[in-house]
């Protein structure tokens, strides 16, 4: 024989909240007390690029032990995608470089030690 079903009483109402306590949960509120603002992307649409002309441009070698490389950034040529620089090095060559992120720092040229390249 079938169990029977319990009769519900005619004054009450039952609700998913009243055999769900997740349900009854409000939800936390939220700390925004104490936060940093999130941080800019550094190559957003519109901003400055990360080296002007003048600037020294130093490459880390990939291998331990080798010198970095350093070369004035003569021009600065802004894709749709990245940007490339066009660098003389103290030898005199000049190359395009598209430098990845991390592998490449920047020197100011208001910051330089040494008179330009050129």
């Amino acid at each position: 024989m079938p169990p029977k079903k319990k009769a519900k009483p005619a004054g009450k109402k039952t609700t998913a909240a009243a055999t769900n306590p997740v349900a009854r949960m409000k939800p936390a509120p939220k700390k925004t007390a104490g936060r940093k603002p999130a941080a800019k992307k550094a190559m957003a649409t519109g901003t400055a690029t990360p080296a002007r002309k003048g600037d020294l441009i130093v490459i880390d070698s990939s291998k331990v032990g080798s010198p970095a490389r350093e070369g004035e950034v003569l021009e600065v040529i802004q894709g749709a995608i990245s940007v490339s620089y066009r660098v003389q090095w103290p030898d005199g060559h000049q190359s395009l470089i598209a430098p990845g992120l991390g592998s490449a720092r920047v020197v100011p040229a208001s910051a330089r030690q040494r008179p330009p390249l050129s």
